[in-house]
């Protein structure tokens, strides 16, 4: 794949690659190269090009932000929070916007995050960002986000319970996924 001639006109959700026609050594090259663009995959594994607005940066700093002082906590010894980290899970990659995982040092995780944040974005589509979530659970993540900015809420999604969606002035437990972790929605977006 020549990924060397992409420019920053790309228009937002195009697929830059299928699945089988980059490797992962590949993606890392291209956003190092074209590190002014977020580059993520999407439910099947292709890479996307995506446009982040400042409120999607912001609510995945403040989400990033929440969960990390929690951890700071001691909780969950040897887990980290980190944005926009790429995985690859048994033949399946994926770069949630916010994830916890075990910390592994300067290497790509292969094993799924504990918990996975996808923020909704204007190429984004719900029947997309669902079936990502699927994806997360299918492969061992045991907690899903899925943040929409314009309505302000959080859909939960974890493995054998029906899918929780709360308002900006509910509050989100972390339950046994994230024990002690609470935030009320309306924290995770800029006034």
């Amino acid at each position: 794949m020549d990924t060397n001639s992409l420019d920053w006109e790309i228009p937002d959700g195009t697929i830059l690659a299928k699945y089988a026609d980059i490797t992962m050594e590949e993606f890392v090259a291209l956003v190092g190269r074209h590190d002014y663009m977020l580059l993520r995959f999407n439910a099947a594994g292709d890479v996307v090009a995506t446009i982040s607005f400042n409120v999607e940066g912001i609510v995945r700093g403040l989400v990033a932000t929440h969960i990390c002082n929690w951890l700071f906590t001691g909780v969950l010894p040897g887990f980290g929070a980190a944005t926009t980290c790429a995985f690859e899970l048994e033949g399946w990659r994926c770069r949630p916007d916010v994830a916890v995982g075990r910390r592994v040092g300067n290497v790509i995780p292969r094993e799924a995050p504990r918990m996975a944040v996808e923020i909704r974005s204007a190429s984004n589509t719900w029947r997309e960002l669902r079936a990502k979530a699927a994806r997360y659970l299918q492969h061992g993540t045991q907690m899903v986000w899925l943040v929409d900015t314009d309505a302000r809420s959080v859909e939960v999604h974890r493995v054998d319970t029906e899918v929780a969606v709360h308002a900006e002035r509910e509050v989100i437990e972390g339950g046994d996924v994230l024990p002690g972790f609470q935030v009320m929605v309306g924290d995770l977006f800029p006034d």
